[in-house]
């Protein structure tokens, strides 16, 4: 009996021991009490003061649920559109952020931002502050893409889309294509942290609304690069120099390339297929230099000149040399820009150098700011077409003609 006793005690106190494994909800934030931010925009109010915008989902009832509530307000929703935009403005990010929230019911929260946008004049001034406290922070997902808007960045976060739900989702969706330069959150904090201490930042402004109702008025970040260096914006590229941006830093992964041959009488596009591009570093005599060697393979989607790419080896070889050329144009120009006129190493030519002669580096590293624009560059590209595709139309045309 006292056994019997003794075992029925250790089991009770095991199963209280059991209990104080399991987990508890006492500290669970309810989805109806949290404000989800799905994008960011900071502008510029004066010397010491910004604005930050921040895109709030606002969540609806479906139709023929019971009963309704909605959020009313300051907002960008347009037919099923379901996000508000509200700003503040502080002396920085989090100043602000504690302005927005004293007027809202509900707990911001970051986690589901997609995009943050910096204003031209913002990035000018200098955004490592701004990048700090969103890196600091345990919310912002550092898989947001990173934009500097033209104009106003607000402006960007209430324009309306009609192809995703919100502003900032459209803007996700197409940074995703890589068509241009994407930059995540974290990418951009590397950046600023390796040892050039230079990065690049795509652009976006508002398209003009060519209706009273604005159906069309959609952003787009195919609009250039914005150019960094210690922080600060220094200057801007357009798209067709972008191009050159990212052969260079091996990061096109989409693109269709149309060319113009010489004496071809029309043009022929390509499809980018894979892409790789090397850096290789040499330092002889004191003069530092880089061969960039890009090679690549493509598609003929369509071909508008007179040259029989499909059966002529050496047309074939005409249409890849032309496609070497817009290559070399582009990253020469990239180089012009960049390298030598604004002296912002977004190429990362130092850490090439730096793995390549780390003791070379150690002695010379201060003096990067000197050598970086007298780098001599050299330009190596290797298009070549993998399928010419069949027959085209001229060919055929001029076929017939040929058997009447």
């Amino acid at each position: 009996m006292r056994t019997f006793t003794v075992c029925r005690g250790l089991l009770l106190l095991v199963g209280l021991s059991l209990l104080l494994l399991l987990t508890g909800c006492w500290d669970r934030t309810e989805i109806n009490d949290v404000a989800l931010i799905t994008g960011a925009a900071i502008d510029k109010v004066d010397d010491s003061h910004i604005l930050l915008s921040v895109q709030i989902f606002v969540p609806r009832s479906t139709p023929g649920s019971g009963g309704g509530s909605g959020m009313s307000g300051q907002s960008s929703n347009v037919g099923n559109q379901a996000t508000i935009v509200t700003s503040a403005k502080g002396e920085n990010i989090a100043d602000a952020l504690s302005h927005i929230q004293e007027r809202l019911p509900r707990t911001l929260f970051w986690g589901h931002a997609e995009v943050f946008i910096f204003s031209e004049a913002v990035a000018k001034d200098g955004i490592r502050d701004e990048i700090d406290y969103l890196m600091r922070a345990p919310q912002p997902r550092e898989r947001a893409f990173m934009f500097v808007a033209k104009d106003n960045a607000r402006k960007i976060l209430e324009n309306q889309t009609f192809l995703e739900r919100n502003s900032s989702e459209a803007m996700r969706e197409v940074a995703k294509e890589k068509l241009s330069l994407s930059v995540t959150l974290a990418d951009l904090a590397q950046m600023l942290v390796d040892e050039p201490g230079a990065a690049a930042l795509p652009c976006i402004e508002m398209l003009p609304a060519s209706s009273e109702k604005n159906y069309d008025r959609v952003p787009t970040p195919i609009n250039g690069t914005a150019i960094f260096r210690n922080g600060k914006m220094v200057g801007a590229i357009d798209e067709f120099t972008t191009r050159g941006v990212l052969w260079i830093r091996d990061e096109i992964k989409q693109a269709v390339i149309t060319v113009n041959p010489p004496e071809g009488n029309g043009t022929v596009s390509l499809r980018l297929i894979t892409s790789h591009t090397k850096l290789k570093p040499m330092i002889r005599n004191g003069k530092w230099s880089i061969d960039i060697q890009i090679r690549t393979e493509n598609n003929a989607l369509q071909n508008s000149t007179k040259y029989k790419i499909s059966s002529d080896p050496q047309a074939l070889k005409t249409i890849q040399m032309a496609m070497n050329d817009d290559i070399e144009e582009r990253v020469v120009l990239a180089l012009n820009q960049i390298q030598k006129g604004m002296g912002a190493d977004i190429f990362d030519f130092a850490g090439t150098f730096h793995r390549a002669y780390p003791k070379q580096w150690q002695q010379n590293k201060a003096n990067w700011d000197e050598i970086y624009p007298n780098v001599e560059v050299t330009i190596h590209p290797n298009a070549t077409i993998q399928r010419p595709g069949l027959t085209s139309i001229k060919e055929v045309e001029e076929k017939e003609r040929s058997g009447q």
